[in-house]
């Protein structure tokens, strides 16, 4: 297919799998790391209406399609056995969200990036979920660099009842969920007119494995941020449609 075919506004648009997510509440444990104990806060949630999340992370065929259609400012980074239905990596908080607003206007809808409450609850279907305490001593560094950083295909990795799939995958997502040090601005409403923005803040919430906070502009969980010791393959991210039409 020629760039002309693709830029041309009258060919159907590449479409972005989404599944409903019911209205409902949960809690949302978050955790407080200190010295002696991992403990949590809790966060009560409501969703007053349904939640229509990606299914998948977003491919490298629909980043490259971007990158084709000049939305994108590179083509999708594609290692040595991974392939075009593999999950988009190796991109920072700032890519996603140019991502998602390159997609609203190719399609016409809006689609943002979940925040946290969205994902967890998609994710572990409203139910009780705190993340688990993983200690490492010096010898695994090592073990974990060893780790293959390849991606595997969209649908490798476990689908729950709701229809999600690979939220425990080796790929962490981005979310819009600022991260805050103290209790107070944990635990604080947050709109998301407010921090659907670069400008919101520096350090945002990923999840998948396991939950962490890592700096907007790290592409790579293995060269820096607080998760560098965390055995993740890479940092990547799937959206929420707004509005179901």
């Amino acid at each position: 297919m020629s760039n002309a075919t693709l830029a041309d506004k009258s060919a159907a648009p590449m479409l972005y799998q989404t599944i409903k997510v019911p209205k409902g509440r949960y809690t949302l444990y978050i955790p407080d790391n200190n010295f002696f104990k991992l403990g949590y806060y809790e966060k009560e949630v409501v969703f007053e209406s349904a939640v229509y999340i990606g299914k998948f992370e977003v491919s490298n065929s629909l980043w490259n399609l971007c990158f084709t259609l000049k939305g994108c400012n590179r083509p999708a980074t594609i290692r040595a056995g991974e392939t075009l239905d593999s999950p988009v990596v190796r991109v920072n908080w700032h890519d996603a969200y140019q991502f998602s607003k390159w997609y609203s206007s190719y399609t016409g809808k809006a689609y943002r990036l979940p925040t946290e409450e969205e994902w967890v609850y998609a994710a572990y279907m409203g139910k009780d979920h705190r993340n688990l305490e993983i200690l490492y001593d010096y010898s695994s560094l090592e073990k974990i660099r060893r780790i293959s950083k390849k991606t595997m295909p969209l649908g490798s990795f476990k689908e729950n009842y709701w229809g999600l799939a690979d939220f425990q995958g080796n790929v962490w997502e981005w979310t819009l969920t600022c991260w805050y040090a103290s209790k107070a601005n944990k635990l604080k409403p947050q709109t998301v007119a407010a921090i659907n923005s670069p400008d919101a803040c520096t350090t945002r919430i990923v999840q998948g494995e396991n939950r962490a906070h890592i700096p907007d502009f790290i592409n790579d969980t293995y060269n820096g941020g607080c998760a560098t010791l965390q055995p993740a393959a890479n940092l990547g991210f799937r959206l929420v449609l707004e509005e179901k039409k």
